[in-house]
């Protein structure tokens, strides 16, 4: 997972833009990669935590070079997001994950109950939308003319390269490969899956429609140009707010038939992962409310201090 604005967001429920991207999965399962601040591939959630404003430099620079300067500025923006996070939104993490658990050790939760769960998941993405979109915005209009060109040749390079992985390939495969990767993820919170689970994945996966791939990638390409054509434009403070409201709310750029395509892949999801939690072994449940246990402990035993909310550059020791 990436933080959001220019450094980017990789979620599994709803990815938030990188610096003009967004995507929607919706199964509640994968939506738990939020909280796991499973950055870098990192597993141990309070070491990921506090390295956090060294590793999202690292992954803006994936995007665009930042002079000295810019550097500085950004660090300590995101000293003061870090701790924000930290201060505000764990203890809400850990508070929810403890709901979620309860819940999980009774009667699977039907697709509505879970729509609540997801709901309260958006709202902790919109909360870093609003808190990091101005930082995001002041440094996208201080780029340079090269850094501009810089940012978006890779972020088009990046939209050709999610192209040929997820829309050229035949639709057997494109449909196989899905399936596959549902299955990888989920695998991390419940072990290995039943006959009964892979074969109702591979039925979620084969009624999607390819639209919803060509979709996606519209509206990637669609929140590109409209950055594109706001930083283009003279008024400096008038492109910092209007940039910044675009941040905070990347469905601005949705299309009706976009939308509708979103609501609908999120009520096929939602109805999947019910069907999946029904599903669930003993073993199965036993292991995910391990799992749920062992981040909601971690979220509380993170303190907001300096410490666990800067990050330590290895390079500088």
């Amino acid at each position: 997972m990436k933080l959001p604005g220019m450094a980017g967001v990789h979620v599994t429920m709803r990815s938030m833009p990188t610096l003009f991207r967004t995507r929607v999965r919706t199964p509640i399962l994968l939506a738990l990669a939020l909280l796991a601040l499973a950055l870098a591939g990192c597993s141990a959630t309070r070491l990921a935590y506090s390295r956090l404003d060294w590793l999202i430099p690292q992954q803006l620079g994936d995007y665009v070079t930042l002079d000295p300067g810019q550097r500085a500025w950004l660090d300590g923006r995101l000293q003061d997001h870090l701790a924000w996070h930290c201060r505000t939104q764990l203890p809400a993490y850990a508070e929810w994950l403890g709901t979620l658990r309860t819940e999980l050790n009774g009667d699977p939760p039907d697709p509505e109950r879970l729509r609540d769960h997801v709901r309260q998941l958006e709202a902790f993405i919109d909360a870093m939308l609003v808190e990091i979109a101005p930082t995001a915005a002041e440094l996208a209009v201080g780029l340079d003319e090269g850094q501009r060109d810089e940012l978006f040749a890779r972020l088009n390079q990046r939209l050709a390269k999610d192209r040929a992985i997820y829309l050229d390939p035949p639709p057997d495969q494109r449909r196989g490969e899905r399936a596959e990767r549902l299955e990888r993820r989920l695998e991390y919170w419940l072990g290995s899956l039943t006959p009964e689970q892979t074969a109702r994945i591979r039925q979620w996966s084969g009624t999607l429609p390819d639209q919803n791939i060509a979709g996606w990638l519209e509206n990637r390409q669609r929140l590109q140009t409209a950055v594109r054509d706001l930083l283009a434009e003279s008024d400096e403070r008038s492109i910092q707010l209007r940039l910044t409201r675009l941040l905070e709310t990347p469905a601005l750029v949705h299309t009706a038939a976009y939308q509708r395509q979103i609501d609908a892949s999120r009520d096929q999801a939602l109805v999947l992962t019910a069907d999946l939690l029904r599903l669930a072994t003993d073993r199965q449940r036993a292991r995910l409310d391990r799992r749920l246990d062992g981040l909601a402990t971690d979220f509380q035993a993170l303190r907001c201090t300096k410490e666990t909310v800067a990050a330590r550059n290895p390079e500088s020791r």
